[in-house]
C-alpha cells in the first residue's frame, strides 16, 4: 500500500477517535448539567424544562457518538 493512502487512513482514523470521544464528552456534561444544576423554570408553557432539555440533548449526542464509534 503507498504510504500516501496509509497516511490518509491514519488520518481518518484518528479523526473518527476524536469526534466520539469529544461527544461522549459533551454528552455526559449536558447530563450532567441537566441532572445536578436547579435551573430555574421555563418563562413560556410551550418550551421544555431546561433540565430535561439538556438530558435529551445529552443521550442523543452520546447516541451520535456510539454510533460514530461503530462506523469505523
Amino acid at each position: 500500500m503507498p504510504d500516501g493512502i496509509q497516511k490518509g487512513s491514519v488520518e481518518t482514523n484518528r479523526r473518527f477517535t476524536l469526534r466520539w470521544k469529544v461527544m461522549l464528552a459533551l454528552s455526559a456534561v449536558f447530563i450532567a448539567l441537566g441532572m445536578c444544576v436547579d435551573w430555574s423554570p421555563s418563562q413560556d408553557a410551550s418550551l421544555p424544562d431546561t433540565s430535561s432539555f439538556l438530558v435529551i440533548l445529552g443521550v442523543l449526542l452520546g447516541c451520535a457518538g456510539l454510533l460514530t464509534a461503530t462506523r469505523q
